[in-house]
This record gives C-alpha cells, sequence and structure tokens, in this order.
C-alpha cells in the first residue's frame, strides 16, 4: 500500500485545526463563565471536529455505557485516542507529565481531565483520586496499558487501578466498561504495513511534533471503537482477573478488526 500525501490538503487542514483549537475553547470558556446551558456538550463536539480535521472517520459499535459513574477501559495506540473517544461522557485520566504539554496540556486542563502520577509509591494517591470522582458520579476513562504501542497488540492491563472500581464509601456500584480502539483502514484499504499505521500510533519514544505535523497532508483513516459489555469488579475474585479478562476481550477484538476488510 502507497502513502499518497496531499500537501494543498495538509495546508487547508493545519489552517482548520489552528482556528479550531484557538476558537473552541473561547466559546468553551466562555460558556461555562455565562452557564449557557448544555456548555458541555461542546466538549465532544471539539473532539469530533479534531477527528474530521484529522481525516479520521470513526465508526463506533456496541452500546455505551451512560449510567454514572462508568469506568472506561482502553487500549492506547496513540493520542489521538483522546479525540476519537471524546464522545465518552467521561473524564480522561492522565500521566501528571501532560499537564505541562503544549497546547494539548491546557486543552486537557480545560476538559477537567484527572492528572495522576503514574509513580509505584502513589499508587494510594491515584485510588484516593479516582474515588473520590467515581463516587460524585463522575465517569472516567482509562488506558489501561499505562503506555501505548504500535497497533497490532494490547499490553497487559494494569490492575492496581481498577481498585477504583470497587465499592467505595459512598456506596457507589461502578460498571467498568473495556472498550477497542482500532485504525484499521487508509484511504479505504485494510491497513497491512506498519509504516502506515505509524503515521497514527504514536509509541516507543517517537518525536511529538513531526508525527502531528505528518498527519496533515495525509488520506482518510477508517477508526473502529468497539464498547464491549459492562462488568463489575465484584463478579471477579481478584482485580488482576478483571484486568485480564478485559484486556483479553479488547485484544481479541482488536485482532479481528485489523485482520477482516
Amino acid at each position: 500500500m502507497s502513502l499518497r500525501k496531499n500537501y494543498l490538503v495538509g495546508l487547508t487542514r493545519t489552517i482548520i485545526m489552528l482556528l479550531w483549537i484557538l476558537l473552541m475553547p473561547i466559546v468553551f470558556v466562555l460558556a461555562r463563565l455565562f452557564r449557557v446551558p448544555g456548555y458541555l456538550r461542546l466538549i465532544p463536539i471539539f473532539h469530533a471536529g479534531l477527528c474530521r480535521i484529522f481525516g479520521l472517520r470513526v465508526e463506533v459499535s456496541g452500546t455505551l455505557s451512560t449510567t454514572p459513574p462508568t469506568l472506561y477501559v482502553s487500549n492506547h495506540i496513540s493520542y489521538l485516542d483522546v479525540f476519537v473517544l471524546g464522545f465518552l461522557p467521561a473524564y480522561f485520566i492522565a500521566k501528571s507529565e501532560v499537564a505541562g504539554w503544549p497546547v494539548l496540556g491546557k486543552l486537557a486542563g480545560l476538559q477537567n481531565t484527572l492528572f495522576v502520577e503514574r509513580k509505584a509509591g502513589r499508587a494510594k494517591q491515584q485510588l484516593a483520586q479516582m474515588q473520590e470522582h467515581l463516587s460524585e458520579g463522575k465517569s472516567l476513562t482509562l488506558f489501561a496499558e499505562g503506555t501505548s504501542t504500535e497497533g497490532r497488540h494490547v499490553e497487559p492491563f494494569k490492575s492496581s487501578l481498577f481498585e477504583s472500581a470497587s465499592l467505595n464509601h459512598a456506596g457507589v456500584r461502578v460498571g467498568i466498561q473495556p472498550i477497542t480502539v482500532a485504525y484499521t483502514h487508509y484511504d479505504g484499504r485494510l491497513i497491512d504495513d506498519q509504516a502506515i499505521l505509524d503515521h497514527y500510533a504514536w509509541y516507543a519514544g517517537m518525536p511529538f511534533a513531526p508525527h502531528f505535523i505528518g498527519l496533515m497532508p495525509l488520506k482518510k483513516c477508517g477508526v473502529k471503537v468497539h464498547l464491549h459489555p459492562v462488568c463489575y469488579l465484584d463478579e471477579f475474585e481478584t482485580r488482576k482477573a478483571c484486568a485480564d479478562y478485559c484486556q483479553k476481550i479488547v485484544a481479541d477484538k482488536l485482532n479481528e478488526f485489523i485482520s477482516s476488510e
């Protein structure tokens, strides 16, 4: 498969993207300041707009859990996953370093992203932050591998943060919804070349700026998202068993997506 680029399209997208990420946060802040009814709906609109600008055509299957609080647990391939999953009625969980990233850090802060320190010694603090959000009825989105991959396999899910879905002091039963994300098609054809997929997958220390800029002149990319049935932590003997179950069904669906026309 050849990677065809249209640099005029790339220039147009760049201009539109800059206008979008400058104007939409201003509209959001003003709407929040004046308490405009339904202003939170601007967040999924913002993400959907970025997907279109980047040429991402997202196809969602399965049934979304809209009963808060829900812990959405997904595989992680790229920073683009945040835009792809921007339709979820939830706060993203991100490592604390993201808060300092240019542009993306500011955008993440505007939508109340929960920043946590991904250090072994801070596990209790992470859990406390997550449980506080969940006990208030706020759903969360967790990239459960703790890292991003090349998009063709799913790393083991970190089980420690699944503890946040246990019954807490507020007596809230938290649903866990596993989600599979797959970048499957480029210019209408199944992606069968890792070099093509690497234009969307962001992992293993890839430099951000060249990767981000390189998206602009590309053709359309098909992205599939599958929402698996909700499960509950108390249905499993251990939190690791729950994490392993979620990882397996996410991985199985990923394999199905990337191997089928």
